[in-house]
């Protein structure tokens, strides 16, 4: 029985050590939180609190392994679909960067893929890795936050139209929907980083919005008061 139970222990231990090389793997290269003062265009429709706790450097530093690996596998998504475009001739830029002043704030973020039309137009495509559940709520529509985030790159990187494409991480089925600037939708995001800004500049908590974005998985919300 002893020797039962040993084998089965040291079995564990053999699967605890693996388990620990996995999640030390993704601990590599991380770099400690800082303050910054400027904007990531991807905050786009974030819940204001979170973005200014993010800017203070309080957000928690620690990123799983699951979740590094989902972070990952969006950006080997980039990758596919910037060398699909490029076999056809229709990539212009992968990741457009830009970091400027917008309407009194610094910005900085990047698109995704600069590509052109069929009639040699360009336009910005921003490209989404979802799941099942998400999938089934952008057949009709794109989702709100990720159209703002496309929306604040198009107006910092001069487009007016675009596309917002998504690929179901599960079976890799593809919906896309074409887009177009809006500048209501830009004002609304800008004016809640110039409201995050003011309170930046005064050392004073943004008030809490009025409707929570995405509470459920904030990492501050025991300590948000």
């Amino acid at each position: 029985m002893k020797s039962g139970l040993g084998k089965i222990m040291s079995n564990l231990d053999d699967r605890d050590w693996f388990q620990k090389a996995m999640d030390e793997v993704h601990k590599k290269g991380k770099k400690p939180r800082k303050q910054i003062d400027y904007f990531y265009a991807s905050w786009a429709g974030d819940c204001v609190r979170a973005i200014q706790y993010s800017m203070c450097g309080m957000m928690p530093d620690d990123i799983d392994a699951q979740g590094q690996r989902r972070m990952d596998n969006g950006n080997y998504m980039h990758n596919r679909y910037g060398d699909y475009f490029k076999s056809i001739d229709m990539l212009v830029e992968a990741e457009p960067a830009f970091k400027k002043d917008m309407d009194g704030v610094l910005v900085s973020g990047r698109g995704d893929l600069i590509l052109l039309t069929d009639t040699k137009a360009k336009t910005l495509a921003e490209l989404k890795s979802i799941n099942d559940r998400k999938y089934q709520l952008i057949l009709s529509a794109p989702d709100e936050g990720d159209f703002l985030q496309w929306n604040l790159c198009a107006k910092a990187l001069g487009f007016t139209d675009g596309i917002i494409l998504y690929e179901n991480k599960n079976d890799q089925l593809v919906k896309y929907h074409f887009v177009k600037f809006d500048e209501e939708k830009y004002k609304q995001v800008i004016n809640d980083f110039i409201l995050i800004d003011k309170h930046n500049k005064a050392g004073t908590l943004v008030p809490k919005p009025a409707v929570y974005v995405n509470s459920k998985y904030c990492q501050m919300r025991k300590e948000c008061q």
